[in-house]
């Protein structure tokens, strides 16, 4: 029976794997189709598949003999690795964050961190059933350091910076036997019970200190439990992934890959906490199950990381997580469910550091905001149809403004095949889009005795769609973005802001309508040497157009502003109440209300004169207050900060044209006890640039 099953399969050419239970069951049916086929002279269908991807996920906890032995104890450990099947064989890279505790009596004193980033390889010595043993053999990197102040370096090194980390770290080898079993729970996922016989050498640490002699290895035995997972089936991308073919796809042809999104968004956090404790000597590496216990037991507070940390790299970070579902054929909303996810992971298991309120807003909303703009970006890049130079140019750039689907698309190899674009254009290129790409100069005024300075100065503006004519109304379906690069700033990268439409309802005539309602969300981004503000902001916006006359147009925008958490430069934000610290903070955080206007005069779609005024109120939450209530120190605070911009371009040839603007950045900090000083911050900025601008 099951012989004539798999020759029907042949025949017909089915996938045999509908016949079978596991991986190996389906190579010996294809393996039976293809001779049964071949007995009857029809040429065989090509139905044998790919090695399949798998994700393992472990906890450890044992003992430690060898030299080491004599000051640590009690190992523990968490594991994240990749492996890729081969007939029984898997071959994989990994990566365990490990820890010790110290001996009596430094009991009580920081963990020792141990991370291990090793190679592997695995026998399956049951490769069918349920119950299913195996044996590892697995050889790396090792690196051992110490969080205890115990073995701070005296005197600490030349060009120690608060935050550094004060204890040496000993690289070294590392390698280990593994010895397990998996219980199929079904196709995809297995419970793995194992057991760790690791050793490793990293060379004479001084155990001083301690009152102990040098060491140089040890050794760990450990039970471990854990997870084996074969996300959507063990196949990353195309028609091989778990969706079926004629399943949800997205607009671009993808099916909903929700185990490849899971997948990638862990390996970020997986792959940059691993290469911080290599690349980074900071006091926050160390991670390991010890500290991201504490971690969700302290629960979260604020940090002090630069201004460009966590207003930028944050919710940069957060895109990450939040492409990883998208380019795997997730829509909006789920991505940043995803983008959400990845910021608590990180927060709870990435650092050292407790977890911080502002980085999970930033992270979070910060990242499906900046997230869903390269996403779009890209897609107006990318070309399916084009080929050659023009097709290698399309992939590379769509690969520079979103890597993740770059990536992605290159291992699926959807970055060298010819198809279709999508069906509606609002996926690819919407209609009435418009782009600004200027340079020039720009001069910044100061109220200090510096006076002003001049900077060279790259701009680059986009819309996506437009809220009157688009004909779908989906998240970020209308979106606009502002980007400038300043040379010789403190930063490239002095202003990014970005607003994109979440939900939109036209006003009045459905079909050409003069005014629109939305739910706009904001993100900002300003740093430069006189000025920082940033945040994320949920917006009720009202956009309207009004024809003057054939040829002239006048555009509006007014907005009312929700800010979950903004970031400002302060004068006294140096109190700042934040654990573990590593810098003193310039900025204050705090949420608040605002506004946000635009006006844009159009003449023959050429956008000659633009005015936009920004009003921000900030109540300070932490920063110039250390603590309400409690502490005599700190004050009460509000920050008013206000935004002005007038620009005018002028066309000279086609889409080429003269541009200048003039802008203002206003501060106002109000401290109400006696001691803070009331401040009044004013930055004019001055503009002219050359300009290509385009419009669909």
């Amino acid at each position: 029976m099951k012989k004539g099953l798999v020759l029907l399969c042949a025949l017909a050419g089915w996938p045999l794997t509908a016949l079978a239970q596991d991986e190996d069951h389906a190579a010996d049916l294809s393996a039976q189709g293809i001779a049964l086929a071949t007995v009857q002279g029809i040429a065989p269908a090509a139905t044998e598949r790919p090695a399949r991807w798998g994700v393992n996920a472990n906890l450890g906890a044992g003992g430690a003999t060898g030299e080491f032995s004599s000051l640590l104890q009690r190992p523990i450990s968490g594991e994240l690795g990749l492996f890729r099947t081969q007939g029984p064989w898997r071959f994989g890279l990994g990566v365990s964050f490990g820890s010790f505790n110290m001996r009596k009596p430094f009991v009580d004193g920081l963990e020792w961190g141990l991370q291990q980033d090793y190679l592997s390889a695995t026998r399956m010595l049951r490769t069918r059933g349920t119950f299913r043993p195996y044996l590892q053999v697995r050889g790396g990197l090792a690196r051992l350091h110490p969080r205890s102040h115990l073995f701070d370096a005296r005197p600490l090194p030349e060009g120690f910076a608060l935050g550094d980390s004060p204890t040496r770290a000993a690289n070294g080898y590392s390698v280990a036997i593994v010895p397990g079993f998996e219980w199929n729970l079904n196709r995809s996922v297995a419970l793995d019970l194992s057991a760790s016989l690791n050793h490793f050498d990293v060379g004479p640490y001084d155990l001083a200190p301690a009152g102990l002699s040098p060491a140089s290895s040890g050794s760990t035995i450990e039970g471990r439990i854990g997870l084996r997972w074969h996300p959507d089936n063990g196949y990353p991308s195309g028609p091989r992934a778990s969706v079926e073919a004629d399943g949800p796809r997205d607009a671009w042809g993808l099916g909903r890959n929700y185990g490849w999104a899971a997948a990638e968004m862990m390996a970020v956090n997986w792959l940059a906490a691993a290469s911080n404790e290599h690349t980074r000597d900071g006091n926050l590496n160390q991670v390991n199950p010890r500290n991201w216990k504490t971690n969700i037991t302290d629960g979260f507070t604020y940090d002090d990381n630069e201004f460009r940390t966590n207003q930028f790299i944050h919710s940069y970070n957060g895109s990450v997580y939040f492409n990883s579902a998208r380019s795997n054929g997730l829509g909006f909303w789920t991505s940043a469910a995803y983008a959400t996810a990845g910021a608590f992971m990180w927060e709870c298991c990435g650092e050292t550091h407790p977890m911080s309120y502002n980085d999970m807003i930033a992270t979070s909303i910060g990242g499906f905001t900046l997230g869903e703009m390269t996403y779009r970006l890209s897609s107006e890049i990318l070309g399916n149809q084009a080929t050659g130079a023009k097709r290698v140019v399309k992939e590379v750039g769509a690969f520079l403004v979103d890597p993740v689907r770059g990536l992605n698309r290159l291992l699926s190899g959807r970055s060298t095949s010819t198809y279709d674009p999508p069906k509606d254009p609002m996926d690819w290129r919407p209609p009435r889009g418009k782009t600004l790409l200027g340079v020039g100069t720009r001069i910044v005024g100061s109220d200090s005795t510096s006076g002003n300075q001049t900077y060279g100065n790259l701009i680059f503006e986009h819309a996506y769609g437009n809220p009157y004519d688009n004909p779908r109304r989906k998240p970020f379906d209308f979106m606009e973005m502002q980007l400038q690069i300043t040379a010789g700033e403190k930063q490239p990268i002095t202003i990014l802001r970005v607003r994109g439409d979440l939900w939109e309802k036209p006003l009045g005539d459905q079909a050409a309508p003069k005014h629109v309602f939305a739910i706009t969300q904001f993100y900002d981004y300003m740093d430069n040497k006189t000025y920082e503000f940033g945040g994320q902001s949920l917006a009720a916006t009202l956009f309207s157009r009004f024809q003057l006359s054939p040829k002239v147009r006048l555009k509006t925008r007014a907005s009312g502003l929700f800010l979950s958490l903004g970031a400002v430069n302060s004068d006294y934000a140096t109190i700042a109440h934040v654990a573990n610290r590593e810098r003193l903070r310039e900025y204050d955080y705090g949420p608040g209300v605002g506004a946000d206007t635009q006006m844009d005069l159009v003449v023959k779609d050429q956008t000659l004169l633009t005015v936009n005024y920004r009003f921000q109120w900030v109540n300070v939450s932490n920063g110039s207050v250390y603590s309400k209530g409690v502490s005599s120190l700190g004050s009460n605070a509000n920050h008013y900060v206000q935004y002005g911009l007038a620009r005018f371009f002028v066309p000279v040839f086609k889409h080429f044209g003269l541009g200048a603007d003039g802008h203002v950045f206003l501060r106002k900090s109000r401290y109400s006890e006696p001691g803070f000083e009331d401040i009044d911050q004013r930055t004019p900025r001055l503009r002219v640039f050359l300009a290509f601008n385009s419009y669909r």
